[in-house]
């Protein structure tokens, strides 16, 4: 907003027009604040991530273990690992939605592109899976090391072509740590995949907890 004078002395008026190049500054303002928001509470979540998937994984683990044939997960097992993925999922959405309240336009477009994608490729990667199904794979191929594996490997791309197009150099290296587990993981065999990937996810998130710690302190230090 900006004044310009009164004619004959009268008193300043105000325009109402904001200028373009304020409200573009302002939404970077708030901007910038979201994401520091978010990212004081990042190494929690971050750290609280790893400790979500390595119970999930071990417990998909321990439930394999004696099986004679392999058979997958069983079903206590997969309610394990889906309620906690769901609970960690479900506590990042709301530390976003609460970090961005009051952002809106292109940004919230983004997230939506972004959820569509990741629906997609996880519905591709079930596709294929029911496709080795039908031709006959065996289970210890299909519940064991296809559906880790693949899914670990299509959601660790997709969170690397994010982090690249945005230049987020951390998150990228992270995605790229995931891509590593789920590739080296698969050579454990149908029954050490499950142990593997908590293992190997659960200490690259723990490296970026760190990672982000010392993030914040150079920015603090920085500031």
């Amino acid at each position: 907003m900006r004044r310009t004078s009164g004619i004959g002395g009268a008193e300043p008026q105000i325009d109402d027009e904001l200028d373009p190049r304020v409200a573009a500054g302002l939404l970077e303002q708030t901007r910038r604040a979201a994401e520091r928001d978010l990212s004081f509470r990042s190494p929690w979540l971050t750290a609280m991530a790893a400790i979500v998937v390595l119970i999930a994984f071990g417990a998909a683990w321990l439930s394999v273990l004696g099986q004679r044939p392999y058979q997958g997960p069983t079903w206590v097992a997969l309610v394990v690992l889906y309620a906690v993925v769901l609970v960690r999922v479900i506590t990042v959405a709301l530390a976003h939605h609460r970090a961005r309240s009051g952002i809106s336009g292109r940004t919230t477009g983004q997230q939506r592109a972004e959820a569509v994608v990741v629906v997609v490729v996880l519905l591709a990667v079930y596709a294929v899976m029911a496709a080795l199904l039908v031709a006959g794979a065996s289970d210890a191929i299909v519940y064991g090391l296809y559906v880790t594996t693949a899914t670990l490997l299509a959601l660790g791309t997709v969170w690397a072509a994010r982090s690249a197009v945005r230049e987020d150099w951390l998150q990228l290296g992270t995605a790229f740590g995931f891509i590593l587990v789920a590739a080296v993981s698969a050579f454990a065999g149908p029954y050490g995949v499950w142990l593997s990937d908590g293992v190997g996810c659960c200490i690259v998130l723990l490296a970026l907890s760190l990672a982000q710690v010392l993030q914040i302190r150079r920015d603090r230090s920085a500031a």
